[in-house]
């Protein structure tokens, strides 16, 4: 059953550590990591040099335009774990990106992934009649939108699916709440460890592991 994660994060520095704390055991064990869409390098900077990042844009090792290239430059199980966070929703090469992780990784593949529709983003829509940043429609042409649009619930269902036609198994999965340590937050994180409503989750993480 799917597991539910309460541990608050502010940035993108802020997840590269929720990333090493929650998945310290299959870091340690990796001799090479390969960060896809690495940004400003973060993780790299925590974890140290068996990281390699690669990204259009910020300071990565290597700069890759996934949507022209994919992984293509990334020989067969080159990297034991291989972690992609917030990325796939960005692209529309998604199922081929993903194809190309399982091809380059030898052990393990971190995904993270937004749940689209979780409850504060539907009431926003309702009460404001606006759909946010990464959908609608701009005046000028964005450089950051979200190409795909998904719930918890359907993520779940895919990997679990893509799992078993890869030969590829789901080692762990959960929601997650990120909900900051303020009074309100805190509250909000009360209820939901009582209710646990997925629906209130902002993302979806599960970690892979090949056969």
């Amino acid at each position: 059953m799917i597991k539910n994660n309460f541990l608050f994060f502010k940035d993108r520095a802020g997840r590269a550590n929720f990333i090493k704390n929650e998945f310290h055991k299959y870091i340690g064990e990796s001799e090479s990591i390969l960060d896809v869409g690495c940004s400003g390098n973060d993780l790299k900077k925590i974890v140290g040099k068996k990281v390699f990042g690669i990204d259009i844009s910020g300071t990565p090792d290597k700069n890759v335009d996934l949507e022209k290239e994919s992984l293509s430059s990334f020989s067969d199980s080159s990297y034991d774990l291989i972690v992609c966070t917030e990325v796939l929703e960005h692209i529309d090469n998604l199922y081929a990106v993903l194809d190309d992780m399982s091809r380059v990784s030898k052990k393990y593949i971190l995904i993270s992934l937004p749940n689209c529709p979780d409850i504060w983003k539907v009431l926003r829509i309702i009460l404001t009649g606006r759909t946010g940043k990464f959908y609608g429609l701009p005046g000028g042409k964005p450089t950051d939108r979200h190409k795909w649009f998904f719930s918890w619930k359907e993520l779940d269902e895919f990997f679990l699916s893509y799992c078993q036609k890869n030969n590829l198994r789901i080692k762990e999965d959960f929601v997650h709440f990120n909900y900051t340590n303020s009074f309100s937050g805190i509250l909000v994180k009360t209820f939901l460890r009582l209710f646990p409503i997925k629906s209130f989750a902002q993302s979806y993480w599960v970690l892979i592991e090949k056969k």
